[in-house]
């Protein structure tokens, strides 16, 4: 039995990015979560959005609360959002047939086309072609 390449036990989503790191066009426009913070550091030519966090006033700080964020930040994370949810439910789709973080169980050189397949089955459903 076989772990699919995703299925790492405590990877994150950063540290996964770091290992594929996939070389985009100038164009495109990546909406991140917290989960990448660091990355527009690391990789300065990557385009990337990532949505503001509040500042922590650090370690032994008691009864000082973070930074509250401007209303101008808080729409922007809201406009993100709002963005990103799209592709996280087509994510949530495609991990309930368990062929990202679940156990593959068939020759690993069909991880590849069963992926393809799943992708398939999730963009039927999302087009209202087929029932699931």
């Amino acid at each position: 039995m076989h772990k699919s390449p995703h299925a790492k036990g405590s990877t994150h989503d950063y540290a996964l990015y770091k290992h594929s790191h996939p070389k985009l066009p100038e164009e495109i426009v990546l909406g991140l979560d917290l989960g990448y913070q660091g990355v527009d550091q690391a990789y300065p030519e990557l385009n990337c959005l990532l949505p503001f966090k509040r500042k922590s006033p650090g370690r032994g700080k008691r009864g000082v609360k973070a930074e509250a964020l401007s209303e101008l930040q808080k729409a922007f994370n809201r406009l993100l959002a709002s963005v990103r949810v799209v592709s996280e439910h087509s994510n949530c789709r495609v991990k309930k047939f368990l062929i990202w973080g679940g156990e593959f169980r068939n020759r690993l050189r069909h991880y590849d086309v069963m992926s393809e397949v799943v992708c398939g089955f999730v963009n039927f459903r999302i087009l209202g072609k087929l029932t699931i």
